[in-house]
């Protein structure tokens, strides 16, 4: 036991030590379908790094940690260019150990400069309403997913960040959490009334059924936001 343990303790200090990839692969992809909602690393493996058909955006938002409306850049990073990056660490690594990795190899294969600022942008705020909110705390031994029928979602086993999430792709500005509801909730809203390719007139606005179905609300303000802007990155890595 004692052996395995230093063994252990000596790979996480050299992944500590080593802001690198001990083998990465980062090359345009050849297209495909659209990419997934959220950005991820799609190899659980420890210390296993992948993405596949990806816009940089994503690879940006999986490596600092951010949401898409904290990155600013040319608009080929959005969407139009797709990647695969393919890495493996020194040892087994988890994902925040190898958050900075995928930084530097970003920063090395695609030649790019960034910067970060704080801007003024307008957001929507969730908060709490006047009574207690209406979501129901999680059971742990049940599994995050998405359910529901046509204009409304359930979301089991999830944060509100999820929410917010959802929303900020959805409207015309980025949602923030400011409840301070901390942990996984279960939580059913009706969204008919987001804008969408066909949106339904007869339906009530999210402000409505926020406050109706979670007992939250959604106020309009400005907010200071750090953003990472990226100066410079080519379409083309260099050699793998």
């Amino acid at each position: 036991m004692k052996r395995v343990l230093v063994l252990a303790l000596t790979a996480a200090a050299a992944v500590a030590q080593n802001s690198q990839f001990e083998v990465a692969s980062v090359k345009r992809a050849e297209g495909g379908g659209p990419p997934g909602d959220i950005p991820r690393n799609m190899d659980p493996s420890p210390g296993h790094f992948a993405m596949r058909n990806v816009p940089l955006r994503y690879a940006l938002e999986w490596a600092y940690d951010l949401k898409d409306w904290e990155i600013s850049g040319p608009e080929w990073i959005k969407v139009d260019e797709r990647f695969d990056i393919i890495a493996k660490a020194p040892g087994p690594a988890t994902d925040d150990q190898m958050r900075p990795m995928l930084q530097a190899l970003l920063l090395d294969r695609l030649q790019m400069k960034v910067h970060r600022e704080t801007r003024d942008l307008n957001v929507y705020v969730l908060v709490r309403g006047k009574g207690e909110p209406k979501i129901k705390p999680a059971d742990p031994a049940v599994p995050p997913g998405i359910s529901g029928k046509a204009g409304e979602a359930t979301f089991r086993s999830f944060p509100l960040s999820r929410l917010t999430f959802l929303l900020s792709r959805r409207m015309d500005r980025p949602v923030i959490d400011q409840t301070g509801l901390q942990g996984n909730f279960d939580y059913t809203i009706d969204i008919s009334g987001l804008p969408g390719p066909q949106p339904d007139p007869a339906a009530p606005s999210i402000f409505t059924t926020v406050q109706r179905d979670m007992g939250l609300k959604l106020d309009a303000r400005k907010a200071p936001i750090s953003i990472l802007v990226v100066d410079q990155a080519s379409k083309v890595p260099t050699a793998n």
